[in-house]
């Protein structure tokens, strides 16, 4: 098994030696079936960075230099090293690794043991039993990592993992493969949370492996300015695309509620509670399956060309809504007799109904209705 350890550079000539060194010292200890190779891709640091680097290559002789002519951010560069490892050197599985001593080499065995036990993919934890935050950390550093992962692990519904920032990781190359690379939505730091969630959604087995991080003890931080706004965007646009359907589910049903207010309001002065409930809900009934069929399931909507599917549809629309039709009564008679009743009181507890009934809608919209 061959496995290279991807090292990006940006003027990290203080370090890059001692990294480099603790590296071999740490393969040594691996048995000979695993053939350690580093890669160091280096932005053309002015400090002699590249200069370092070539000279162990001559010394322990496992060792590239990739120099990248463009600086553009530290996704960028790992997507070039992971393309040069998977054609260029036929990799088997690559290492995320930084330079400046963050990650220690101490792990790597660890980590190297899990994929022969069958993970696919293995991330360097820091908040699973085992694992640390420098202690020299202040409580706002400590909380805003803290923060970024929850936001990451909600906003994806990824919470079978602790830590989705990390960025030291060993993944199976054939996953990689799987994976269009120039299509991260970030070049800079948050590539790893956009590579993380397409390595989950893809199936691989993420274990996490329990690191205590260190911070850098020499050179400037990396950290750009704008990472956290970089973050924020890459969640939120990769929980929109995951949950989009549900979102669309969400708006349509925000109309369908107006529509279905507006008869109640309209016709219970004429009608008892239950028949104007019923005849509102389906008004709202009809405007939700029209525009979920225009819109949100555009890709499988049912068509007046084909008239007959259009009608079954529709059947099965209102015999899927059945579930929540059920709970909206239901909420509404037993609100009613708990609460009282009043304009106020009735059109909350429609409202409090058709919030429960929504996720009974969506799994029969999916399910049932619009299935692929």
């Amino acid at each position: 098994m061959k496995l290279v350890v991807i090292i990006p550079t940006y003027n990290e000539k203080t370090n890059i030696g001692r990294t480099i060194d603790d590296l071999e010292t740490v393969f040594k200890q691996l048995p000979a079936s695993a053939k350690m190779h580093i890669l160091v891709i280096d932005d053309q640091s002015p400090d002699g960075t590249a200069e370092v680097v070539k000279v162990k290559a001559k010394e322990y002789g496992n060792i590239t230099l990739l120099v990248n002519p463009n600086k553009a951010g530290l996704g960028a560069a790992y997507v070039k090293a992971f393309k040069y490892a998977l054609d260029k050197l036929s990799s088997d599985a690559v290492f995320e690794y930084d330079a400046d001593g963050s990650h220690q080499p101490q792990y790597i065995p660890g980590m190297i043991n899990e994929l022969i036990k069958g993970a696919d993919v293995v991330v360097g934890s820091r908040y699973i039993p085992g694992g640390s935050m420098p202690q020299d950390w202040g409580i706002g550093r400590k909380l805003t990592s803290f923060i970024g992962n929850l936001i990451c692990r909600t906003a994806l519904l990824t919470w079978q993992y602790r830590d989705m920032t990390s960025g030291f990781r060993l993944t199976k190359t054939k996953w990689l493969k799987k994976i269009d690379l120039d299509q991260l939505l970030s070049k800079q730091f948050a590539y790893k949370i956009h590579l993380y969630y397409a390595l989950h959604s893809l199936g691989a087995k993420i274990v996490e492996f329990p690191i205590a991080f260190i911070d850098r003890s020499r050179g400037d931080s990396k950290f750009p300015r704008n990472n956290i706004k970089d973050s924020l965007r890459v969640v939120f646009t990769l929980a929109f695309r995951a949950h989009e359907k549900l979102v669309k589910v969400m708006l349509v049903g925000a109309v369908g509620t107006i529509v279905q207010l507006l008869f109640f309001n309209l016709l219970r002065p004429f009608f008892n509670l239950n028949l104007a409930q019923n005849l509102a809900i389906e008004m709202a009934v009809i405007s939700n399956f029209s525009l979920n069929n225009l819109w949100t399931f555009s890709t499988q909507k049912f068509t007046f060309g084909r008239i007959g599917e259009l009608v079954k549809g529709f059947i099965k629309f209102n015999l899927a809504s059945l579930g929540s039709i059920i709970i909206q009564n239901v909420v509404l008679i037993v609100g009613v007799k708990l609460l009282g009743s009043n304009f106020w009181i009735e059109n909350g507890l429609i409202v409090t109904g058709i919030l429960i009934g929504l996720i009974w809608n969506y799994i029969m919209y999916t399910k049932v209705v619009w299935q692929k």
